[in-house]
């Protein structure tokens, strides 16, 4: 897949899920733009990383849940490459495992509401006009499975029918979704990894670079008649519960 010259911003760029797509868009030759909130460092370090493979990256702060903050960070980019091809909407808040119902922490609530559903849809709004411009497209890490939860889970299974409504909205514009499985963005002990493991057809913990490839594939030309779909990348999981 070819990327060059392509101008591509990846929110929660810094790590795990988000560094994983920015480094093989830029091995495909696109211009990197890795957005971030706290993970300075990493990001700072992935830029440089990414320079070393011949194409441009830049880092840039922003909470994506502020649609100033926002505004700001597109200005930019556009101020610097001139163009926005493909927005990676990968950010996301993510509490302790379980939303505890009897004791709940409303402001962490509110938090993961803005940055999993609101900062999709803001990025999304003051992307828009550049990406058709150049007949762009847009690609959300979403969850699209939910047995009926009450935090994190349903925050990223929103991202879901938001993709729809987007794709809708934006056409010509293509928005289409990534669902990962259990992708080790962590690091697993082994009896995490066994306890998983009978969750999984295909018997094996998924990668970052998997989800990776499949946001590049859905963001290519290959892609091309495909608008408001969510892939599965789990595994099988989903045949398995």
């Amino acid at each position: 897949m070819d990327f060059k010259n392509k101008t591509v911003i990846i929110t929660g760029g810094a790590g795990g899920i988000g560094s994983e797509t920015a480094l093989l868009f830029a091995k495909n030759g696109a211009n990197i733009v890795i957005n971030y909130l706290t993970s300075v460092n990493e990001a700072e370090k992935l830029v440089k990383s990414i320079k070393k493979m011949g194409t441009e990256a830049i880092s840039f702060k922003a909470d994506i849940s502020n649609p100033e903050k926002v505004q700001s960070m597109i200005n930019e980019i556009i101020k610097k490459y001139e163009k926005i091809d493909i927005l990676v909407n990968n950010a996301s808040k993510h509490p302790p495992p379980m939303f505890d119902f009897e004791n709940p922490d409303w402001i962490l609530w509110k938090q993961m509401t803005f940055v999993n559903i609101m900062g999709i849809l803001i990025c999304s709004h003051f992307s828009a006009p550049f990406l058709r411009k150049t007949n762009g497209n847009i690609v959300n890490v979403v969850m699209d499975y939910d047995p009926g939860g009450l935090g994190y889970v349903l925050t990223k299974t929103a991202g879901t029918p938001l993709t729809r409504g987007l794709a809708r909205q934006l056409a010509p514009v293509r928005v289409n979704a990534v669902s990962p499985g259990v992708i080790e963005t962590w690091k697993m002990s082994k009896e995490e990894k066994e306890s998983w493991l009978p969750t999984i057809l295909l018997k094996r913990i998924g990668q970052p670079l998997d989800i990776a490839k499949t946001i590049l594939f859905l963001a290519s030309e290959a892609a091309s008649y495909i608008t408001g779909e969510t892939i599965h990348v789990d595994g099988g999981r989903q045949l398995m519960v």
